[in-house]
C-alpha cells in the first residue's frame, strides 16, 4: 500500500514540477539553515570536550562580587590554599595564563629565528588532563623549580613534523629558548588543540615561576581541577564559596569582595557562544515555520483541485484514515526530497561556515556533520513532513460528496475553512519573517555603527609588528621588595637593541615615519591607579578607590604617526629619558574628567602602578583615540615615554611589562608590501629577534569585529531566505485566489468593470493579509528584539528607525510579490470567461 500511494505521488509530482520544486526548495532551505546551525550547536555546546571523564574536570575562576559577569584568573597564593584545603577533587592543576613566547635562535642549518607559543603549565595539570605523550615522558614535580628557566620541554606533534621532520630519536636533543638550553624529553600526541580546545602550541614547559611570582596577589593562572567520583558541580561549588569566604576574612586587601567560580569545561569553552547561537538556532526555527506554512499553502491549494477524486475514494469505501494516511505520504516523500537537498546545503554551509570563521572560533575543528547532526536531520524531516501535512491531510479528508459529484470541478470553490486557513499561514509566514527581518535589521545596523565608529586617529597605511624579549633578557632581579613581591628593573640591552631598531627602520624605503609602543593602537590597555599633584599616597587597600587612567607607553612621534592632534603642549622628545624630568601626556577625556575647568600643563601626577614611581609633569593634551572599536567614548589615557617607564612587578591588580614593542610604520603605499625590508632591516640589528603580530592596522581592527560580523551575515542571511519563502507563500495565495475567481473577475469585465475595481478586488485580499502579518509580526519584534539586547552595539532593541525601514522593505517586497497575479487578473479574456461558462 506504500508503495502505491509513493508511486502515486511520484507519478502527479512529475505532473507538476512546478509545484514540486517550490515545495522541495522551500523544505530544503529551511531544514539547511537548521541542520547548518545546529551542526555548529553539536560541535561547541553539545559535544563533550574530548578528554578521560570530561563531566569530572572543571575550571576553576575568580570574580568580582560586584560584578559576577567578570571572569579573573587566579593569584599563586589562592591557587596552593584551594589545593591544600578543598576536598571535592582528586587532583588539581594549574598553567600561567596567557601563551608565553618563546624565542628559538637561528640554527646552524640556516633555519631562521622564530617566536614560539609555549604554555607554562604544572606537572598535576596534565593528570587532570589525563594526557600522556606519544614518545618520552611528563614533567616530573622536581623541574617546577623556582625562579629557574625552564630546562625541558615536550613538544607538539605539529612542531615535531615541522621541526625535526617526524625524527623518532628526537628525545634528548637541545633547544636553545631564550637564550637557555632545553631538553626535549616528550612529543605530545596529535589533535591536542582539537582537544584542549585551544591554539596549537610548539612547547609545553614546566610552570617555573618567578619567586615574586609566587607570593604575589596578581591573578595569572588557569586553574583546573578533577571531581572526586560522585561530587557534583554544585557541591564542589558551596567547598569553594566556603574557602572564598575564609580568604576574604584572612587576607582582606587581596581577597575581599572576590568569589570563586566553578565551571564545566563545556561552560568554560563556549559559554560566550551560548547566547548568539540559541538566538541562531532560534531564527532558523522561524525559518523551517515559515517554510512548512509556504508548502502547508501548497497542499491546501492542490486538494482544493483533487477534491472529486477524494469524493470518489470516499464514494467507493475508502476511510478517512486511509486517505489521511495517503496525503501524509506525500508530506513525508516532500520532506525527504527537501531533507536530502537540504542536508546537501547544509554540509556546503558547514564547509563555509569553517572557511570563513576566524581562527579563534572555539571547537571550530570539532564542526562537522556527523552521526548526531544526521540524526537531527532525520527527525527534521519526519516533524516537518507532520508540520505542513497533517493539517491539509485532514481538512482534504472530509469532502462534501453530494456537492461535489452532482457539481463540475470549476464550481469548488474549496470551501471557507480552508481559505481562512491559507490566509492564517500566510499572514503568519508575513508575521515571522517581519521578526526575523527586525532582528536581522538591528544587527546590521548596529554593525554599520561600529565600523563607522569614530577612531580618533587614522590607522590607514600603517603597518605593525612586535618584536619581543624574554623575561631573562628583558629584566634582571635586584633583590629589593615591595609588599613581600621582587622587583624588576631594565635590562639595558632591550632598550639599545630598540632604539637601534627604530633608526634602522626610519631609513627602509617607502617608510614615511617610524613610532613604537608597549600597547598596539586599538588593541586595550591596562587600567592603573594615579594620584594628582597635592593629593596622599593610598594603601594598597585604598587603591581600587583612587583615579584610575589607561596606561600607554610610546616612542616620540606616536600622535603624528596616528594623526591625532596635540592641542596643547609638546610631544615626547628623544630627551624624555630614565635621567631626565619623568613627564606624561593625558588625553582630553582624561583633562576634562579630572582637572574640569583648569588646565593641567605643568600639573604633576604620580603613577601607583609601582612603589618609588616619581611624579610626572604634564607636558601635552592630545585628542581623544579610543582603545577599542567597542568604546562608544573615549577614557582617560596617560601617555609615558616608553623609555622611561619602569616596568615592574606589583601588587594584584597590575601586570607584569615584559621587554618588547610593537612598532608602527607608516607607508603612501601599502603598508604590506614593506614587511620584506623591515624583515632585512631588523635582521641587520638582530638576526635572532623574530616578527610576529605582523599586520596592517586595519587588518587588526576588522579582527575585532570578526564575531560580529559573522553572527550578523548569518541571520542576515536567514532574514533573506525568510522573505522570500513569505513572498512566495503570498504569491501563491494571491495566484490561487485569482485562478479560483477567474469566471468572476471575467463577468465583471464583460459588464464594464474598469481596472482600477478589478485591481481592487485583487488588492484588497493581499492588503489584508499585509496589514494583519505586519501587526502581529511587530507586536511578536517588540517583544523578542530585547532578547539582542546584549549584541547591540548604539542601538535600542527598539529602535524606530530599523523597525520602519524594515517594515517598508517588507512591505514592498510583499506587493512585489502581487505583481504578476494581479497583471493575470487585469489580462483575463471575457469573451473566453463566458464561452466556457
Amino acid at each position: 500500500m506504500l508503495r502505491q500511494d509513493l508511486l502515486h505521488h511520484l507519478r502527479m509530482m512529475r505532473r507538476k514540477p512546478g509545484f514540486t520544486l517550490v515545495a522541495v526548495l522551500s523544505l530544503a532551505l529551511g531544514i539547511a539553515a537548521n541542520t547548518t546551525i545546529f551542526s555548529i550547536l553539536s560541535g561547541t555546546l553539545l559535544d563533550p570536550v574530548r578528554l578521560d571523564e570530561p563531566d569530572r574536570v572543571v575550571y576553576l575562576s575568580t570574580f568580582e562580587l560586584d560584578d559576577p559577569e567578570q571572569e579573573n584568573w587566579v593569584a599563586v597564593p589562592e591557587y596552593k590554599d584551594w589545593k591544600e584545603q578543598a576536598r571535592s577533587f582528586e587532583i588539581m592543576g594549574a598553567m600561567f595564563g596567557s601563551t608565553q613566547g618563546r624565542i628559538l635562535g637561528a640554527a646552524n642549518d640556516g633555519a631562521p629565528a622564530e617566536l614560539l607559543s609555549a604554555f607554562a603549565l604544572e606537572r598535576d595539570l596534565l593528570d587532570v588532563w589525563r594526557i600522556r605523550p606519544l614518545l618520552g615522558r611528563l614533567f616530573t614535580a622536581d623541574e617546577d623549580r623556582v625562579g629557574e628557566p625552564a630546562s625541558v620541554a615536550l613538544i607538539s606533534h605539529r612542531f615535531w613534523l615541522r621541526r625535526f621532520e617526524g625524527d623518532p630519536n628526537v628525545l634528548g636533543q637541545t633547544l636553545v629558548l631564550d637564550g637557555s638550553p632545553a631538553t626535549v624529553i616528550g612529543v605530545m600526541p596529535q589533535g591536542l588543540s582539537e582537544t584542549l580546545l585551544r591554539p596549537e602550541m610548539d612547547l609545553w614547559i614546566p610552570w617555573s615561576l618567578a619567586p615574586s611570582m609566587v607570593v604575589s596577589a596578581s591573578r595569572f593562572n588557569h586553574v583546573y581541577a578533577r571531581l572526586k567520583p560522585g561530587v557534583t558541580i554544585a557541591q564542589a561549588q558551596a567547598e569553594m564559596d566556603a574557602l572564598a569566604a575564609q580568604r576574604a576574612q584572612a587576607f582582606p586587601d587581596t581577597n575581599a569582595g572576590w568569589g570563586v567560580r566553578v565551571q564545566s569545561l563545556q561552560d568554560f569553552f563556549f559559554g560566550d557562544l551560548r547566547e548568539p547561537l540559541l538566538l541562531l538556532q532560534g531564527a532558523v526555527a522561524l525559518v523551517l515555520l515559515i517554510a512548512c506554512a509556504n508548502v502547508a499553502v501548497l497542499l491546501l491549494a492542490a486538494a482544493t483541485s483533487r477534491q472529486t477524486e477524494v469524493a470518489l475514494r470516499n464514494a467507493i469505501g475508502a476511510s478517512r484514515t486511509r486517505i489521511v494516511r495517503q496525503m501524509l505520504t506525500e508530506s513525508l516523500l516532500l520532506a525527504s526530497l527537501g531533507g536530502v537537498l537540504g542536508l546537501l546545503l547544509a554540509w556546503i554551509g558547514v564547509r563555509v561556515f569553517v572557511a570563513v570563521s576566524p581562527a579563534w572560533f572555539p571547537g571550530l575543528e570539532r564542526i562537522a556533520i556527523d552521526g548526531g547532526v544526521l540524526g537531527f536531520t532525520v527527525a527534521i524531516v519526519a516533524a516537518t513532513s507532520v508540520m505542513f501535512g497533517l493539517v491539509p491531510a485532514l481538512s482534504s479528508s472530509r469532502p462534501d460528496l453530494s456537492g461535489l459529484l452532482n457539481e463540475t470541478p470549476r464550481g469548488s470553490s474549496g470551501g471557507g475553512a480552508r481559505k481562512r486557513l491559507r490566509l492564517a499561514l500566510v499572514t503568519g509566514q508575513t508575521a515571522l519573517a517581519l521578526i526575523l527581518l527586525i532582528g536581522a535589521g538591528l544587527l546590521i545596523n548596529s554593525f554599520l555603527r561600529l565600523e563607522d565608529n569614530p577612531l580618533g586617529g587614522d590607522p590607514e597605511g600603517v603597518l605593525s609588528f612586535r618584536l619581543s624579549f624574554s623575561q631573562d633578557e628583558g629584566i634582571a632581579f635586584t633583590g629589593r621588595q615591595f609588599e613581600g613581591v621582587g622587583l624588576w628593573s631594565t635590562n639595558p640591552v632591550v632598550p639599545r637593541t630598540l632604539e637601534r631598531v627604530l633608526e634602522r627602520l626610519e631609513s627602509v624605503p617607502g617608510v614615511e615615519s617610524v613610532t613604537g609602543s608597549y600597547n598596539l593602537p586599538f588593541g586595550g590597555a591596562l587600567s592603573i591607579p594615579f594620584r594628582r599633584e597635592g593629593q596622599a599616597a593610598a594603601t594598597q587597600g585604598e587603591r581600587d578607590a583612587n583615579f584610575a587612567a589607561n596606561y600607554v607607553s610610546t616612542t616620540p612621534g606616536y600622535f603624528d604617526l596616528l594623526r591625532v592632534p596635540i592641542l596643547r603642549g609638546r610631544d615626547f622628545t628623544d630627551r624624555d629619558r630614565g635621567g631626565s624630568q619623568y613627564v606624561a601626556i593625558v588625553n582630553e577625556a582624561m583633562a576634562r574628567q579630572y582637572w574640569p575647568g583648569e588646565d593641567p600643563l605643568g600639573r604633576s601626577l604620580t603613577l601607583e602602578h609601582v612603589p618609588d614611581e616619581p611624579p610626572r609633569m604634564i607636558v601635552g593634551v592630545v585628542g581623544d583615540m579610543l582603545l577599542n572599536r567597542f568604546e562608544q567614548s573615549s577614557a582617560p589615557v596617560v601617555y609615558v615615554p616608553y623609555f622611561q617607564q619602569t616596568p615592574l612587578w606589583q601588587g594584584p591588580s597590575a601586570q607584569f611589562i615584559r621587554g618588547g614593542m610593537f612598532f608602527l610604520l607608516r607607508s603612501a603605499g601599502d603598508p604590506i608590501n614593506l614587511v620584506p625590508s623591515v624583515r632585512s632591516a631588523v635582521a641587520e640589528v638582530d638576526p635572532n629577534r623574530p616578527l610576529t603580530a605582523v599586520q596592517t592596522l586595519e587588518q587588526f581592527l576588522g579582527d575585532q569585529l570578526e564575531e560580529t560580523r559573522l553572527f550578523t551575515a548569518l541571520l542576515g542571511i536567514f532574514g533573506a531566505i525568510a522573505v522570500v519563502l513569505a513572498a512566495v507563500g503570498l504569491y501563491g495565495v494571491i495566484a490561487y485566489t485569482v485562478a479560483e475567481r477567474g469566471k468572476e473577475i471575467g463577468i465583471r469585465i464583460a459588464l464594464g468593470a474598469a481596472a482600477p475595481s478589478i485591481l481592487k478586488l485583487v488588492m484588497r485580499q493581499a492588503l489584508a493579509i499585509i496589514g494583519i502579518g505586519l501587526g502581529v509580526g511587530l507586536v511578536g519584534a517588540f517583544a523578542l528584539t530585547r532578547l539582542l539586547s546584549s549584541v547591540l552595539w548604539g542601538v535600542t532593541p527598539t529602535d524606530p528607525v530599523t523597525f520602519v525601514a524594515v517594515t517598508a522593505m517588507l512591505v514592498a517586497v510583499a506587493l512585489l510579490a502581487c505583481v504578476v497575479p494581479t497583471v493575470r487578473a487585469l489580462a483575463v479574456d471575457p469573451a473566453a470567461t463566458l464561452r466556457n461558462n
